[in-house]
């Protein structure tokens, strides 16, 4: 008896009993959360995920040049032959909403809005308040400049030529680099910022991911169906958007990092994530 009471009290003093976790085992979620929170436990390791990003990465170039070979051509071709008057005049007002100069100044004012409120004080009645409002639209303007500086360059390096070269004067290929307008195909510019928007929102408010993701395919389908752009020009801007906005999405929402929440002279004000 004496020995159960020494062994108690021992018990009592080290504390509540702990066991390891299996090292098999994997992390239970709940809309996406992981249960070991603050613990420092990853789902895969970084060399894991580093290697499906390239496998992916590969994966997506191999299928943007089966299109340039196999899809874009005959893909224009057929639409140029069905596609009705009626449905063409559709499909470019669908286009519009991929024109950046229907969103750049409402993300701005959006911005500003939420980090006035958020600075005064007030929190919205959803998930994450202003703050998540001020991040999620720094991410998308950022992500946008980004993808804008790629999406222009190649299309000044490439130098595709238009479908409507090759419909009005038989001209399907590459031009010389910097030719300018009409060789300035690949990729698209509309396809880009619907695209942003589409994976910038996803990653904000997941729930509207299936609504913005259709409206951007929309966009994209356009681009096609006015005989823009080839069906690679915009799988191009897609991958462009999304790889820019999932890799800048740590900086701008990790809640670690604080300088999004200071106003913009204030971002340098110093190196730490604050």
């Amino acid at each position: 008896m004496p020995s159960c009471l020494g062994i108690v009290s021992v018990r009592r003093a080290i504390g509540p009993e702990t066991r390891p976790v299996r090292t098999g085992r994997q992390p239970r979620t709940y809309r996406g959360q992981t249960m070991f929170q603050n613990s420092g436990v990853r789902d895969d390791a970084p060399a894991d995920r580093r290697a499906r990003r390239v496998a992916v990465g590969i994966f997506a170039l191999l299928l943007l040049g089966l299109s340039a070979l196999f899809v874009d051509l005959p893909l224009a071709q057929w639409l140029h032959a069905n596609v009705s008057p009626g449905v063409d005049h559709v499909f470019e007002w669908i286009g519009e909403a991929g024109d950046s100069g229907n969103y750049a100044w409402a993300v701005l004012i959006v911005y500003i809005a939420a980090l006035a409120a958020l600075r005064r004080g007030r929190d919205g009645a959803w998930i994450g308040g202003y703050e998540r409002v001020v991040r999620g639209a720094l991410l998308l303007m950022a992500a946008w400049i980004a993808g804008g500086i790629v999406t222009g360059l190649l299309k000044q390096v490439v130098a595709r030529a238009r479908p409507e070269l090759f419909f009005e004067q038989g001209i399907y290929g590459l031009g010389h680099p910097f030719q300018g307008k009409p060789f300035n195909s690949f990729p698209s510019s509309h396809a880009l910022t619907a695209f942003v928007l589409a994976a910038a929102i996803a990653v904000v408010a997941p729930r509207w991911r299936w609504a913005v993701y259709t409206l951007a395919v929309l966009a994209a389908v356009s681009r096609l169906v006015n005989l823009d752009h080839f069906a690679s020009d915009v799988a191009a801007s897609a991958l462009i958007a999304m790889t820019a906005v999932h890799g800048l999405k740590r900086w701008f929402l990790d809640p670690a990092y604080r300088w999004p929440m200071r106003v913009p002279w204030r971002w340098f004000a110093r190196v730490a994530k604050r």
